[in-house]
């Protein structure tokens, strides 16, 4: 089984995180998978950005729920790109199909709804065969189980905790984990995963189905020759 690689909010070591920019080029060059983070706006707008605020990202200030699309988008990300829309993001995939990581941010701002609402953008979509949900928040992973229980949901969390995964029962699908745990029940995602040591070790760890990475490309190289070392 290869280790798929994900692009951790695009291709952060090379374009700003989250832009389109970014997304763009991870499409192009046949990366396995793409992580992204999904907010909204003051009028119900699904954005794509990390932080609850755009301070760290943008030339502007503030909260993304306080502000409207319009207000949101006047501001500018470091390539000069405007905060994108989901609808926006999933429209830069072009004709790439992968695996795309949607995480909720709703851990200090819970958007009431937003997991239904971003379900029906994937599904106008057309690409609900490729997504898990993920989130720090059970609560949206179970919100999104209610309303799409065929979809993968995966807990976000630095390590696997018996108590908080006995409560999601039969929910998940996969944990998405900062440190990987030798005897998970659940297939494994790990983030951020950019020193290439802990790439090598992750690609040999037979629970860990994929990596999220600011680093795609040197992940890929380093996947590659290691393959090419045990086939020889």
């Amino acid at each position: 089984m290869v280790t798929k690689i994900f692009g951790h909010r695009g291709y952060p070591a090379r374009f700003a995180e989250n832009s389109l920019e970014g997304f763009r080029y991870v499409s192009s060059h046949g990366i396995d998978g793409i992580e992204t983070d999904v907010q909204r706006t003051a009028d119900g707008h699904l954005v794509i950005i990390h932080d609850e605020t755009i301070d760290r990202t943008t030339d502007g200030t503030g909260y993304v729920k306080d502000m409207n699309l319009a207000e949101l988008q006047s501001f500018h990300q470091a390539n000069g790109e405007p905060i994108p829309t989901l609808q926006q993001f999933m429209d830069s995939l072009g004709h790439w199909h992968g695996e795309i990581n949607i995480e909720f941010k709703t851990g200090k701002v819970r958007y009431a709804g937003i997991e239904q609402a971003t379900q029906k953008a994937v599904e106008e979509a057309g690409r609900t065969d490729e997504v898990v949900y993920s989130s720090f928040n059970p609560d949206s992973l179970v919100a999104l189980h209610a309303v799409a229980p065929h979809q993968p949901v995966a807990l976000l969390a630095k390590t696997a905790d018996p108590e908080r995964l006995a409560n999601l029962g039969d929910v998940l699908s996969a944990l998405h984990l900062e440190e990987c745990t030798k005897n998970a029940v659940l297939p494994e995602r790990i983030w951020t995963v950019n020193d290439p040591w802990q790439m090598r070790a992750l690609f040999q760890e037979p629970k860990v189905v994929g990596i999220i990475t600011d680093k795609f490309e040197e992940a890929v190289a380093l996947r590659s020759l290691q393959n090419v070392r045990q086939t020889a």
